[in-house]
């Protein structure tokens, strides 16, 4: 029974990107380091790029720079 305690609890946890403290998905920031949204992956910063830098270019190309 405690393995899948275990199990469960750890689906919610995810280590800090600075610290590598396993913490809630849900936090914004470290209970341990303080880093804020420690979760926080490349692939969503990189996501979070390419959008901007396509709405960068789009309102370039609509102002006709």
């Amino acid at each position: 029974m405690q393995s899948g305690t275990s199990e469960h609890d750890s689906q919610k946890l995810k280590p800090c990107r600075y610290c590598e403290t396993p913490i809630e998905k849900g936090l914004r920031r470290c209970p341990v380091c303080g880093t804020l949204t420690p979760h926080s992956d490349a692939k969503t910063t990189t996501i979070w790029i390419a959008v901007i830098l396509l709405v960068v270019y789009l309102y370039t190309l609509i102002r006709g720079g």
